[in-house]
């Protein structure tokens, strides 16, 4: 019962510079982790052939999620990210704390660097590795849980598949098409049915297996004019296409605000929804 964010591969087409782009991919990546999405989509459509905008998108939210002391092993001098600093910082929890301070039993996100012939080593930090006794792929990010310590470099520790510490999200290119055979959607946009209307829609929507895929428009056009242009009108009959800020008090409604007002509100519902349960 996830939820998962798409938005269109213009999303910054708006933006007046490069570093006004890279600030708004920051706003979206920090919503997207205050809320625990667990993926992001960034959608193509007629137009979107040259994949250079989605790419640059993808690049960053990566950047952006992915613990600092692993920066360097994942990525090399990149000029679609030589103005990364200006993205804010998320401090997730599996980031740790300040340097050389592990804990044990805590969470962290980790690059498996090798297999010994007995451990996969793990680097979790600066100077700091644990020692895994399970084959995993080399350069391959995993969670892992830590056990206990060996010395000041070195800890043991095992991975963890299900855990209710929240480790980021993944980002992925996909096109308009697959996206809407993913099912549980909810698309947004002022011309939606209001949200006072469906909310017993939306809780049971929630509540379903599978994750939830929130699908947002772009600057210039709303989702139901993209699907439309592409031909796949039918998808705003049998989906849930919904107004989350009913009489809102401007003409447009950036992207990164949205989410973040309609993710709010999806996290109210699913906390409340899970409390009644």
């Amino acid at each position: 019962m996830g939820i998962n964010i798409a938005v269109p591969y213009n999303v910054t087409e708006e933006a007046a510079t490069e570093e006004e782009a890279v600030r708004k991919i920051g706003y979206i990546g920090r919503a997207a982790a205050i809320f625990r999405v667990k993926n992001v989509y960034i959608y193509m459509f007629k137009g979107s052939e040259e994949p250079r905008r989605a790419l640059f998108i993808k690049k960053n939210l990566e950047y952006l999620v992915t613990p600092p002391y692993l920066r360097k092993d994942l990525f090399g001098i990149d000029p679609d990210l030589r103005l990364a600093g200006l993205l804010q910082p998320l401090n997730l929890p599996v980031f740790g704390h300040r340097k050389g301070n592990v804990r044990v039993h805590e969470v962290r996100v980790g690059l498996v660097v090798r297999w010994d012939g007995y451990y996969s080593i793990v680097k979790i930090g600066e100077e700091a590795y644990v020692k895994v006794p399970k084959p995993y792929p080399v350069k391959s990010l995993v969670a892992v849980s830590i056990d206990s310590v060996i010395d000041g470099r070195f800890y043991r520790g095992h991975v963890v598949k299900n855990t209710s510490v929240y480790i980021g999200y993944t980002v992925s290119i996909v096109k308009l098409g697959e996206l809407v055979r993913m099912g549980n959607l909810i698309l947004t946009g002022k011309e939606g049915k209001s949200i006072v209307s469906v909310m017993n829609e939306l809780r049971s929507l929630i509540n379903k297996s599978g994750d939830t895929t929130v699908v947002f428009g772009s600057p210039r056009m709303g989702v139901d004019e993209i699907l439309k242009g592409e031909g796949l009108g039918d998808v705003l009959e049998r989906s849930l296409f919904v107004n989350f800020i009913p009489n809102q008090g401007l003409v447009t409604v950036r992207t990164e605000e949205a989410i973040v007002a309609v993710l709010s509100i999806l996290n109210v519902i699913k906390q409340m929804t899970t409390l009644t349960l």
